[in-house]
C-alpha cells in the first residue's frame, strides 16, 4: 500500500488540476492505483489494521469497490480530490504506523 500510494503522488501529484482532467491516460492510471491500494488494504487482517489506527480503511477498500464495480459514478474531479487531499495523509498515516512497529 505504501508503495503503490508513493508511486501515485509521484506520478500524480506534480500535475496540475487542468493537466489531470484533461488526460484521460492520467485518471485511468490513477484509478488503476487506487484499485490496487484498496485490495491491498482489503487483505489485511483486522487485527494488523488496528496497528494504524489513522487509516481510513473503510475508506480505502470502499473506494476500490466503487472503482470496480460502480466505475461510472467515479467523476474525474473526485479523483482530483483524491490526489490533492486524502493520498498525502493516508502514506503519513501508514510510515507512522510502521514506525511505531519499528519501536525507537
Amino acid at each position: 500500500m505504501l508503495h503503490l500510494s508513493r508511486e501515485a503522488i509521484t506520478m500524480f501529484g506534480p500535475l496540475e488540476e487542468q493537466e489531470f482532467m484533461a488526460s484521460g491516460l492520467h485518471q485511468t492510471s490513477f484509478a488503476w492505483h487506487l484499485q490496487a491500494i484498496g485490495e491491498a488494504a482489503a487483505r489485511i487482517s483486522d487485527e494488523y489494521r488496528g496497528r494504524f489506527p489513522d487509516v481510513p480503511w473503510g475508506k480505502v477498500v470502499g473506494t476500490r469497490h466503487v472503482l470496480s464495480h460502480e466505475y461510472d459514478r467515479l467523476a474525474p474531479s473526485k479523483l482530483w480530490r483524491v490526489v490533492r487531499l486524502h493520498l498525502a495523509p493516508l502514506i503519513d498515516a501508514l510510515q507512522a504506523g510502521l514506525a511505531t512497529e519499528k519501536g525507537p
